[in-house]
């Protein structure tokens, strides 16, 4: 019954104000992903590098080294810096036409609705142990927010239980999380925290947010 209220009352709820908003809602089993291990979405991040990166020839040799860059990238602190540097500036690769190198780009920041973006629910993954995430946000095939949902109405739980569950998971799975970005613990409200893995305590922030409205619909994230 506690996860049947969990789902229903936020898990959906964030489904329905996220697709609303433009987010795909794509089932578990149906996420292009070769294993539980595999934390990205390898079909559609090589789709989304040849369509970001239109106008530029990219050969599948060097969309094949992008991919390797990204994915062979360690983790720890410094494997998250050089993440977080090719998410904004994009992946050095010498492109042998012109002997030069240059920039492949992850995402689209000029042109937001040339990005694909998918909210997906209780994923599994894999590392030390099997985790299953609440709700994962991807962004061209690779998984930036991690939402764990607690029941509202329960006495024994609230979003401080979410906000730990995802400091657990970072240590389970760093494979995962070297991508992840941002985490948020929800509830009938949320907080919102950077993933930093090697922190045991990281700064927390508030969802200021006004309810959208009132009789029984849950509103949207407001402040705790």
């Amino acid at each position: 019954m506690k996860k049947f209220s969990e789902s229903l009352i936020v898990e959906d709820y964030l489904i329905q104000k996220l697709t609303e908003k433009g987010w795909k809602f794509v089932p578990a089993d149906n996420l292009e992903r070769d294993s539980y291990k595999e934390p990205l979405l390898i079909p559609n991040l090589v789709r989304s590098l040849e369509r970001v990166n239109k106008g530029v020839h990219i050969s599948d040799e060097e969309k094949n080294k992008a991919l390797n860059e990204l994915m062979l990238t360690v983790t720890g602190i410094e494997g998250s810096k050089q993440i977080l540097n090719f998410f904004k500036f994009g992946i050095p690769i010498k492109f042998e036409r012109e002997k030069t190198v240059n920039y492949v780009q992850l995402f689209d920041f000029r042109k937001v609705e040339n990005n694909d973006f998918i909210v997906t629910r209780q994923v599994n993954y894999d590392g030390r142990e099997r985790i299953r995430t609440d709700l994962m946000l991807y962004v061209n095939g690779i998984p930036l927010v991690n939402i764990e949902c607690k029941n509202p109405v329960s006495l024994s739980e609230n979003w401080y239980n979410a906000y730990k569950q995802i400091k657990d998971y970072e240590k389970i799975v760093p494979e995962l999380y070297k991508y992840v970005q941002i985490g948020i613990a929800a509830e009938s409200c949320a907080k919102f925290f950077p993933i930093v893995p090697w922190q045991d305590e990281v700064k927390i922030n508030e969802w200021k947010i006004t309810p959208l409205s009132k009789g029984g619909t849950p509103p949207f994230i407001p402040p705790c």
